[in-house]
């Protein structure tokens, strides 16, 4: 492994006791610094990249590493052999850092990233292949913005950053993704882009702790597949066949499939998919590749639908979903004695109990115990455990009014500058303690208490307003946490953990004043919502005029962090608290590809806990927040028999508009349909 000195920017390599090191994740700019670039400094100082290596490693250095790892300038790009190795130890040397910096040059920090006006969710670094991996094997990430900034780190803002990718929260609060089923890790990767085609699958591999050789030429779609072959050589999870087509790419020439999906985007909806329950079928669960296809044992049931043919059968994937625990099959299609094909390759079929019992086929298979991965960051963490731990306390610049005070001799230390207070705790000599802080200006005061657990886990630490007793601090169950933020009279009090190159920690208090507009955003916690709506993204008008028009739609009121958008189709989300209480809704503004607003579709239910969906058209002349308000408390808002209605047509001077609502009867992000339908007279 090569590192790069954070003082001297020398390249040095390591092949054994790699020293601790931070790692940079950021998105490649115009004139990055090659690893020819850094061995020559004149060279490097004329490129515009060099302010980025200049900046991080100064805020490594800050924090006590000497070394840092950064792509761009630590791989030989010009040899395939270190490229190809690079490639697959990219998530092991993620995994392995102490910290990784992710620098978001998109994003500013003039908005907390809760706020919609903040730039943080449509950074480019959230779209890229590569920065899935860098942020799911680090241990301690933080996000820093275009001037270098902390924004947060992956803890304090694992809510946003879930409702942003679709990555389950727990995932950052250390749940192990090898926890979740193909498809569900798959789905995270839907819709995220890199620039050569091959990297969607090769940047997958460190995710599925596969390797395989990068071929770059082979194609996107080869080279995912190959991926998908590893991926079965050591999981027999039936999940990674629950997919979808586009729907179009769904037409005559392309409706037989195999059983491998040809990109993550075809995941898009499987972010509910659990793995497979394959011990039900026995030995029968092991599948392999031959010269004639996939060998798989499948569950097959007819289908009563006779325009299907007595050829097509529906097969389970012995997989649930973790919505409403119903059982996925897919349709295939048999074409000769024991061979079948995919077929209605966009739809995966709901099943409420699982499929008819197997026939009585006998098959010996010998599987592997996969070896689990350790990151050597771990491993130190381990050692340094049972050594005395450094914390330093620092008030930043808006927190100063408050004042430490501590008074006992015990562990606290107060340093020459008076915005600093060190704790040394041990073990078994001292394994907790607290400190509290006052401001004479209010009278208000916080205490965070330190606590080393004799059970062998990692110090951690916790915030509370006021000064509790010593006894209450004790029975608060500590868990790990980087970053926490309460709430005092005058403002609120945001308190995280920097970690170093060395054993200590740096501690930093900082104070958000009680009428910053940021404040609401800094102390809530987002919620993932339980229903939904898919509704067309794009529409082409079947016009009478040789002139062909597309409506798509422009946007969608109240805006949500969780929605998401797909290349025909949007995810639009539905809390019990939009709106107000007796009225979750969204606005759905659709227009011409120029931006002009054509009409507007509004979805709701009737009720926080009502599962009964309502759609209407506007067409007026009225702004979105003023048609939203008149639903909410105004003229409409008691237009009962209004709602109740799940198809809506409306005779417009360009043509007849029709829509519906149906609950979804397929694989699907939410819980209902919209369709629309337009006859136009342009």
């Amino acid at each position: 492994m090569r590192l790069l000195n954070t003082k001297t920017l020398k390249l040095e390599e390591f092949y054994a006791d790699i020293p601790p090191y931070a790692i940079l994740s950021h998105t490649w700019e115009k004139e990055e610094v090659t690893f020819q670039d850094i061995r020559n400094l004149k060279v490097a100082k004329r490129k515009a990249g060099y302010a980025k290596i200049q900046n991080v490693c100064a805020r490594a250095r800050r924090y006590d590493f000497e070394w840092i790892w950064i792509d761009s300038c630590c791989i030989n790009k010009e040899s395939s052999a270190e490229l190809s190795e690079a490639i697959n130890s990219m998530y092991q040397y993620y995994e392995d850092a102490v910290a990784c910096y992710v620098y978001l040059c998109d994003v500013s920090i003039e908005f907390h990233p809760r706020n919609p006006k903040s730039t943080f969710k449509d950074s480019r670094w959230f779209k890229r292949g590569w920065t899935l991996q860098e942020l799911l094997a680090p241990w301690n990430v933080v996000f820093l913005d275009k001037d270098w900034f902390r924004i947060g780190t992956r803890w304090t803002l694992r809510d946003v950053v879930s409702a942003i990718t679709s990555i389950p929260v727990e995932v950052f609060e250390g749940r192990d993704i090898n926890t979740y089923g193909v498809a569900q890790r798959m789905s995270w990767a839907a819709l995220r882009e890199t620039t050569r085609p091959e990297d969607q699958a090769y940047s997958l591999m460190g995710i599925f702790e596969v390797s395989m050789p990068p071929i770059y030429g082979e194609g996107g779609v080869k080279a995912f597949m190959r991926l998908q072959q590893e991926i079965i050589k050591i999981s027999d999870d039936r999940s990674i066949f629950a997919w979808i087509a586009a729907s179009s790419e769904h037409n005559e020439h392309n409706e037989h499939r195999g059983l491998l999906a040809r990109s993550p985007y075809e995941f898009r909806m499987s972010g509910e998919v659990k793995a497979s329950n394959s011990d039900c079928i026995g030995d029968r669960s092991s599948y392999s590749f031959g010269n004639n296809g996939l060998r798989i044992h499948l569950p097959l049931e007819t289908i009563d639908d006779f325009s299907c043919g007595d050829d097509v059968f529906l097969a389970s994937l012995l997989c649930q979903s973790e919505r409403d625990g119903s059982f996925l099959s897919f349709y295939i299609r048999k074409t000769s004695r024991q061979q079948y094909v995919r077929c209605h390759p966009d739809q995966l079929a709901f099943r409420l109990t699982l499929q008819p019992a197997l026939n009585n086929i006998q098959e010996l298979s010998v599987r592997e115990v996969p070896i689990a991965r350790r990151s050597r960051f771990h491993t130190r963490v381990d050692v340094d455990l049972w050594n005395a731990v450094m914390y330093h306390a620092d008030l930043l610049p808006s927190a100063r009014h408050f004042c430490c005070t501590n008074t006992l001799s015990s562990p606290a230390f107060h340093s020459p500058n008076p915005s600093r207070v060190s704790v040394q705790l041990k073990r078994y000599s001292s394994p907790i303690y607290k400190l509290t802080y006052k401001t004479e200006v209010t009278g208000e005061a916080f205490t965070i208490r330190l606590l080393y657990s004799r059970s062998g886990d990692p110090p951690c630490y916790t915030l509370r307003p006021g000064d509790p007793p010593f006894e209450e601090t004790l029975s608060v169950n500590p868990s790990r946490d980087d970053g926490t933020v309460v709430r005092l009279r005058s403002g609120a009090i945001s308190f995280h953990c920097e970690v170093t190159g060395r054993s200590d920690r740096h501690l930093e208090i900082d104070f958000i004043d009680q009428d910053s507009l940021e404040i609401d955003f800094w102390t809530q916690t987002l919620r993932p919502p339980r229903s939904g709506f898919i509704v067309p993204s794009k529409m082409p008008l079947k016009a009478r005029s040789r002139c062909d028009k597309t409506i798509q739609l422009i946007g969608a009121y109240p805006f949500n962090l969780y929605m998401k958008t797909f290349q025909d189709m949007a995810y639009i989300p539905m809390s019990p608290t939009d709106g107000d209480t007796a009225l979750p809704l969204r606005i759905l503004t659709y227009g011409t590809e120029d931006g002009t607003p054509a009409f507007r579709v509004l979805v709701g239910f009737l009720g926080p806990s009502s599962r009964t969906s309502w759609t209407e058209v506007d067409i007026g002349r009225e702004t979105t927040e003023q048609v939203y308000q008149s639903y909410v408390n105004g003229s409409r808002a008691d237009k009962r028999w209004l709602r109740q209605k799940s198809t809506w047509s409306i005779l417009t001077h360009q043509g007849v508009l029709s829509t519906s609502v149906q609950e979804r009867s397929s694989l699907q992000l939410g819980t209902h349909l919209l369709r629309l339908n337009w006859m136009s007279d342009f």
